[in-house]
């Protein structure tokens, strides 16, 4: 009989003002996150235990917060996320709904089945991204998505009017997930899934570039685009990685246009000088 394929879930109790660090800390090795009132689930592959158990134990030596573990089934994933996902609104005019419920009235619904992607719109960064996006996309527009995960900033594109997507991902987890997201909201044009590294891509000839990662690849991207016109789109940035940012972004004949901040995150528009 074939072996099950198991994830190590952390889960974290209460302790709200540590997670983004805690995230950000073991994000290289985080497959993704769930959030539901004061719970926190941070998703590993089997066996990352005593890894991150070194890590917390470095970082957060003078902190005390309640955590524990559990082993689930990957079968099992979706029931477990289920309790977690709720529909979200942005603007009044952007629904992410679980593809379980009915659409909202609103004037754009995204329907996602929850998947090792992780993207739902429910973390901050997500949700900055979506939000601007709703003031940045206009019909005709060619967009590409650098780590896009679930799809779900692609999927958000592509209702907001653009004709060409290029969605870039490494990830092979993501694969499926993002191509049952793209059926369920019944996209099968204008969007093109390249699995590759995103640090390999050389094509920046965009309307509008979306990264929505980590400080760590974004710095390694920002030299990138500095010959590009592209509007960009950066999130996956804490607040305080914006000094640091900033002048990398700022030495590579770019400049920060505008900085919107929700919670402990932010994301940037950043523009040719």
């Amino acid at each position: 009989m074939k072996n099950k394929e198991n994830f190590d879930v952390l889960t974290i109790v209460d302790n709200e003002e540590l997670i983004d660090l805690i995230q950000t800390i073991l994000g290289d090795i985080c497959l993704g996150s769930s959030f539901h009132q004061s719970l926190t689930k941070l998703y590993f592959n089997i066996g990352s235990r005593e890894t991150i158990g070194t890590k917390l134990a470095e970082y957060f030596s003078s902190k005390t917060f309640k955590y524990e573990w559990e082993t689930l089934e990957k079968e099992d994933w979706h029931l477990d996320w289920k309790g977690f996902f709720n529909s979200i609104i942005i603007d009044d005019k952007l629904a992410i709904i679980p593809h379980w419920e009915k659409k909202l009235s609103v004037q754009y619904n995204i329907k996602i089945k929850p998947g090792m992607a992780f993207g739902t719109g429910h973390h901050e960064t997500t949700w900055l991204m979506l939000n601007q996006m709703l003031t940045y996309v206009q019909p005709g527009m060619r967009v590409l998505d650098l780590g896009t995960g679930s799809g779900i900033l692609s999927i958000a594109a592509n209702k907001l009017g653009a004709i060409k997507i290029d969605s870039v991902d490494n990830d092979s987890e993501c694969q499926n997930n993002y191509f049952e997201n793209l059926k369920l909201n019944e996209i099968n044009k204008g969007i093109t899934f390249y699995n590759k590294d995103i640090l390999t891509w050389t094509r920046m000839d965009f309307d509008l570039i979306l990264a929505n990662i980590n400080r760590n690849i974004i710095e390694q991207l920002i030299p990138q685009f500095k010959n590009t016109t592209s509007i960009i789109l950066l999130s996956g940035l804490l607040a305080t990685d914006f000094d640091f940012i900033q002048d990398v972004i700022n030495n590579n004949k770019l400049r920060v246009k505008e900085k919107l901040v929700k919670g402990e995150w932010i994301c940037l528009t950043v523009i040719s000088k």
